[in-house]
């Protein structure tokens, strides 16, 4: 009997050990502007982006609310560092999943009151749209023109389509020198390929 009870107790640890990683995994995904990636270790980052156009046409002044995130969970909240590729100012805020899911920044960055409002004085209210288990990794592109590769070689051929300066991407995959990445403003459709990772900010490093 007592045998039975030590194996049963083995089995519950087992059990409880698990959970935590499943449930990160779960957390994972898009919830709206923001790209977010929760890892095992308890480790979030992502990427928000959100550009708006002042009245419809391109010739309007163009509104973006742009910045990387990274932090660490404590039960379904976080604190979180997040900044802009380039710049040395990082502005600190507090991340919460679980049912109603919400950013709240000390400072705005610069655009996003006009892009997507104010998260200084009340939370963004964040909703889960689609979750996404497979992201490793998210970031901002930084070259003016990043060609998107079938493979990960940079061989001659057709014209190839590209992403432009500061779009928002998710990791798929890696390899030395290179990313396999999911543009996240797409439309019509997914479109992933390969950059080079020297033409984008990661908000961490990528692993598999």
């Amino acid at each position: 009997m007592r045998r039975q009870l030590s194996f049963l107790g083995l089995v519950l640890l087992l059990l409880v050990s698990v959970v935590p990683s499943s449930a990160s995994q779960s957390q994972s995904g898009r919830y709206g502007p923001l790209a977010l990636i929760v890892r095992d270790d308890g480790m979030i980052h992502g990427v928000f982006a959100e550009q708006r156009v002042g009245n419809g046409t391109l010739d309007a002044p163009q509104f973006g609310c742009l910045f990387l995130l990274e932090g660490r969970t404590e039960g379904e909240r976080a604190r979180v560092d997040t900044w802009f590729p380039g710049e040395v100012e990082h502005i600190r805020g507090e991340l919460r999943l679980g049912a109603a899911p919400s950013l709240r920044l000390e400072e705005n960055h610069g655009g996003c009151l006009m892009a997507s409002g104010d998260m200084k004085d009340a939370p963004y209210e964040l909703h889960l749209d689609e979750r996404r288990a497979d992201w490793i990794g998210a970031g901002l592109v930084t070259a003016e023109r990043a060609i998107l590769h079938p493979e990960p070689i940079d061989a001659p051929g057709r014209k190839r389509p590209y992403l432009v300066q500061f779009d928002p991407v998710a990791v798929l995959s890696q390899r030395p020198g290179w990313v396999r990445v999911e543009y996240l403003a797409a439309a019509g459709g997914p479109v992933t390929g390969w950059l080079r990772d020297a033409d984008v900010a990661f908000s961490a490093p990528t692993r598999p």
